[in-house]
């Protein structure tokens, strides 16, 4: 088993009772933030910690949660299963006020999720945003006394409450009271707090089974509540998020199909995306795009050529790159999968027309033209079912971040 880390630090009231938490990404035990990481996989850690593994009543019981989110997130390109009633939306200091940066804060506003503007700065281009949000945070050490006297008097014209980031003294916290501050966040009040939870490591290989099932238009709750059933950590997630105080069942939610009801697939769509992005963040996104790319070629070939069962090739495809996925042999992976003999022998080099269609769909991406073969097909089809297959791809992973470039880690 793995172990899931979160930081928690207080957020206190003018009565010095806890208002809520902030929720911190941590990849260990150690109290100090770790070392900078890509901001959307901290946040998304952050997440699936929270909300499907720990729970968020164990973490904050009855209070909110303040959780940092980055600009994928804010603009709905990247999944976001959050309950709203538990929730204040942290914006952090580098994201832009670009329009598609107010449209998504406002939609969030919409679902009844709590906004606040994090380490903040003032800017004329601020205002919009400014009238969306319910807090705006003050880091007392990003600035000098006189600049947030002066940066108070100008949020005090914004319907919102005030918070002091980084108080670390008695002094610091006499001199935001008499500022008139309502919360308070800090090391002189209470330093973060480190909570963990064993985990149950996820199968990787359903999640992309799953996570492509769940694209398509086609699936059914039955289908998916089967290819869910194949997967203990995502049933415990599931049934952990379903049973929250957040959706207060009557009754306890024992089985997935009722989940699946309750949720929607729109839901179970995002929290299962947000876990194959966590699951997966050490492997290279061409690899998990090539997988696609391959999966739907295979199936477009079987479908041009009328084959009754068009899915075990997106199998074939889909599972040609576990080999390198898992960095295992292929032969030692299939020892660990119940797949149908014609399946494991495609996936093993063999003869068959499911081999030739792999072969055809890697000859095809590594530009070998005349390996590029299926049947009778010409050039023109086989170029269709490749394009189809990118863009297939593209649609599964548009929600999934760039790690290329470094970003400020949640928290």
């Amino acid at each position: 088993m793995h172990t899931a880390f979160i930081g928690r630090q207080a957020i206190y009231d003018r009565s010095l009772k806890v208002h809520a938490y902030e929720l911190l990404y941590r990849s260990g035990p150690e109290e100090s933030a770790p070392s900078p990481m890509d901001g959307d996989m901290a946040t998304a850690k952050v997440l699936v910690n929270a909300f499907l593994e720990l729970g968020a009543e164990r973490l904050v019981g009855d209070s909110v949660c303040f959780i940092n989110l980055t600009e994928a997130f804010l603009t709905g390109k990247l999944p976001l299963p959050l309950p709203p009633e538990r929730v204040v939306v942290e914006i952090l200091e580098d994201v832009l006020p670009t329009p598609e940066v107010i449209e998504g804060v406002r939609l969030l506003r919409e679902q009844g999720v709590r906004i606040a503007m994090d380490d903040y700065i003032h800017r004329a281009d601020n205002t919009e945003l400014l009238k969306l949000c319910d807090y705006v945070k003050i880091d007392l050490r990003a600035q000098s006394r006189e600049e947030t006297t002066r940066l108070v008097g100008i949020l005090r014209a914004y319907d919102l409450k005030l918070l002091a980031e980084k108080v670390e003294t008695e002094e610091e916290m006499k001199y935001c009271m008499d500022l008139g501050f309502d919360y308070f966040q800090g090391f002189f009040l209470t330093k973060p707090e480190i909570t963990s939870i064993k985990r149950v490591p996820a199968n990787r290989i359903a999640l992309l089974r799953l996570l492509a099932q769940l694209m398509d238009p086609k699936s059914d709750i039955d289908g998916l509540g089967d290819l869910i059933a194949q997967d203990v950590s995502l049933v415990y997630r599931l049934l952990r998020y379903a049973n929250s105080s957040s959706f207060a069942p009557r009754e306890p939610i024992t089985a997935i199909g009722q989940t699946l009801v309750m949720l929607g697939l729109k839901a179970v769509r995002k929290i299962v995306s947000l876990i194959v992005l966590v699951e997966l963040d050490d492997q290279p996104g061409d690899l998990l795009s090539q997988s696609l790319v391959r999966a739907r070629m295979c199936e477009k070939l079987a479908i041009r050529s009328g084959v009754a069962d068009p899915s075990i090739y997106y199998t074939v495809g889909l599972l040609s790159t576990l080999d390198a996925l898992t960095k295992s042999p292929m032969k030692r992976v299939l020892t660990h999968l119940p797949l149908a003999d014609e399946v494991s022998e495609a996936l093993l080099g063999g003869e068959g027309d499911l081999a030739a269609a792999l072969n055809c769909a890697c000859a095809f991406e590594r530009g070998d033209w005349s390996e590029a073969k299926f049947r009778n097909m010409g050039p023109t089809e086989l170029t269709e079912c490749y394009a189809d297959g990118v863009q297939y791809s593209r649609e599964v992973w548009r929600s999934m971040p760039k790690t290329d470039e470094p970003k400020r880690a949640a928290g």
